[in-house]
């Protein structure tokens, strides 16, 4: 078993787009990642690094870490973990941060983090589990009132401030400010309008694919009527209509029963589970 380094997002790409591929919606994060660095490798506070284990010549796990985000894995072999944590330490060391969790497969997060913590010093403060969920079909769901528009430049500001609200509530790393602007850039943010105001966001973007929708924030004073689970389902549809896209995806929250019964009214179905690893 060999694990290889780099800091050329193609180099990485070109190395492991066959085995992220190969798992389309429990790597999609991984993937995304990759479009991400190379659309705009200045939005992060530190150069990308990332990581690739190959056993008998095929690749069988992949990491990515872009700081201020946490470590991202790919399901791999437990005894890959602790050679990864290594070279994490290393990485980290050079560049004077330090991740704030690793993110994944439980079973693979969960490795690389113990690894992490029985080398380095730190220690696991929370552990999340996220929830993996595929569509099985598309079922229509009730209509609150208004309706769903794009959003536009116009927009910026206030999804920005949506953003960091969302990242509070959920107690996430909080992106830079700009990732507001390139969402809208790209198209890939919707918003729910109801007499003028806006109510509702639902993020989402296509990777080898498949969307994956998230995030989705309602601010509290509009909550419990229905405009999430709308806007989810009206992305969902048109994303799908789409060609290119195949299958779609999301992640909830274990603990959050709301939002899991909300996208299974829709047709989504659960289909793993990934962990979201805090460090003190």
């Amino acid at each position: 078993m060999h694990l290889h380094s780099t800091g050329d997002v193609d180099e990485y790409a070109a190395a492991v787009r066959t085995f992220l591929e190969a798992e389309p919606c429990e790597r999609n994060v991984l993937l995304s990642v990759v479009d991400s660095v190379r659309d705009a490798p200045a939005a992060y506070a530190s150069p990308a690094s990332f990581w690739w284990i190959t056993d008998s010549g095929g690749v069988v796990g992949a990491a990515s870490w872009t700081p201020p985000f946490p470590l991202l894995v790919s399901s791999m072999p437990d005894a890959a973990a602790p050679g990864l944590a290594a070279a994490m330490l290393e990485r980290a060391a050079s560049l004077g941060i330090r991740p704030p969790g690793v993110n994944g497969p439980v079973g693979a997060a969960r490795a690389v983090a113990a690894a992490w913590t029985g080398a380095g010093g730190d220690t696991v403060e929370r552990e999340r589990i996220m929830l993996l969920h595929e569509l099985r079909e598309l079922v229509d769901v009730p209509s609150p009132p208004g309706s769903r528009r794009s959003a536009t430049a116009a927009d910026v500001a206030l999804i920005a401030e949506w953003l960091l609200a969302f990242a509070t509530e959920v107690a996430i790393v909080a992106g830079p400010a700009s990732i507001a602007e390139r969402m809208v850039a790209a198209g890939h943010a919707d918003l729910w309008i109801d007499g003028g105001m806006t109510v509702c966001l639902v993020g989402h973007r296509v990777a080898a694919g498949v969307l994956r929708v998230g995030p989705v924030y309602t601010p509290p004073e509009h909550r419990n009527r229905g405009y999430g689970r709308r806007l989810t389902y009206e992305v969902t549809a048109a994303e799908m209509a789409r060609p290119d896209v195949h299958q779609s995806m999301l992640f909830t929250d274990a603990d959050n029963p709301v939002s899991n019964s909300i996208y299974r009214q829709a047709g989504y179905e659960l289909r793993g589970e990934h962990v979201e690893i805090e460090f003190a």
